[in-house]
Formats: C-alpha cells, structure tokens, sequence
C-alpha cells in the first residue's frame, strides 16, 4: 500500500495498525461469506426461489440457473470473491446525487478499515486506483479510488452511471464491501442499495421488502 511521505504521521500509524488489525484470516473469512450470502439473495430474488433456497443458503451452495442472465453475473461475482474485510455504510447526500460532481465521498475511517488493507505497494490513491464497481445484480462499472487533495476519498468517473442504473435518491443506504478479485486481483466494490421509508420504520430493499436476514460478519458501521 502506497503512503505519501507528506501524509501526517498519524494517518500512516493509523493505516498499518488497521492492515494488522484485519489481517485475521477468520475475519477475513466471515466478511467473505457474509458478502456471497448478501449475493445469494440477490439470486434467491431473481430465480423466485424465496424460502425454497433455504438450505443452499445455509450451506453457501448458490442456487446455480442458466437463466436469467442477472443469476449468470452473480455467479461468476460470488466465484470472483477473494479479500475482503467487512462492509460499512454510506447514507446518499444531496451532493452525491449531482451531476457535474459525477463521485460518491467515502469516510476516511471506513476506508482505513476496510479499503486500505486490499491496497498493494503498487497503488497510489492520490493518483487514483482501477477499480470495478457492483450491483447486487452483477453490473460492473469501472470507476477509480481517489484522494483528493490528500483529505477526502471518492469513487469517481463512472459514479454518475451508477446513480442513474440504481436510481438512487437522496437519504438512500449503500452498504459496500470492497475486495480484491481472486481471478484478475483487481480491486473492486459492491454496492447494495436501501431505500428508507418514512422515520422511524424500518429499511426497506429498494423494490422488494426486506427479509431481516441476520448478519453473518460484524455490524457496519453507521451511516453519515
């Protein structure tokens, strides 16, 4: 992982403490199985197979189907899995959502804990990372991993793309996982969209209810 000399020294600390702290392999990988079990119901919801699919869900078996293609690109995004360090949350702000912006800020303490550690030597954010943006419907969008002026992280370049595809609102929820692609090592994020109803109810999958699935890795953290 690159770190500007010019970086406070406590940033620098802070980043190889947090690369020690999530270099637990059990931890790695129970944010791995709850991020493909985010994605199996991603399938489940696609294939109609609702309760059906219990067992396959418990055993992490993906239900495999030739159709539709969304079920295809799941797949092939749930074999792609390799690290990857939990999940956390972002709420969608007014500035997010405008156009000429075209980035989604990420908070600094999310990314020192769960963006960071998948960072090689080779990767230089103030200069920008590739990386590979995901739908729980497997759409890819190449975007890059920016710090900005040496003070705020963004997903930029094709961020307005995802708005539009997701139709995404402001007060919307992202919970994201980042991690690294077992088959090309790319970096690369996945983006689940929620959508809150009126305060006080509870949060509600964009399009579909909610089935309360219990966590499997720790809880994410809380949302701007």
């Amino acid at each position: 992982m690159h770190i500007s000399s010019e970086a406070p020294h406590g940033e620098k600390i802070a980043a190889m403490e947090r690369r020690s702290q999530n270099g637990d392999p059990a931890v790695r990988e129970e944010a791995g199985e709850d991020l493909r079990a985010s994605l199996f119901l991603s399938i489940m919801k696609h294939t109609g197979d609702g309760a059906g699919d219990a067992q396959a869900s418990t055993s992490r078996q993906p239900p495999r189907r030739s159709n539709p293609p969304v079920v295809q690109r799941v797949n092939a995004l749930i074999d792609s899995i390799d690290q990857c360090h939990g999940s956390f949350e972002k709420k969608v702000t007014a500035s997010d959502l405008k156009e000429q912006q075209n980035r989604l800020i990420l908070r600094k303490g999310d990314v020192r804990d769960f963006v960071l550690p998948l960072l090689r030597e080779e990767d230089n954010p103030t200069e920008g990372v590739a990386a590979t943006v995901f739908n729980t419907e497997g759409e890819a969008f190449p975007m890059r991993f920016t710090l900005w002026s040496r003070k705020v992280y963004v997903l930029m370049s094709s961020w307005k793309r995802f708005v539009e595809a997701n139709h995404l609102e402001e007060s919307d929820i992202l919970r994201i996982w980042a991690f690294r692609d077992g088959r090309t090592e790319g970096l690369c994020f996945l983006i689940h969209v929620r959508r809150s109803k009126a305060a006080g109810q509870s949060w509600t999958e964009k399009g579909t209810r909610s089935e309360g699935r219990k966590r499997v890795a720790s809880k994410p953290r809380k949302a701007l």
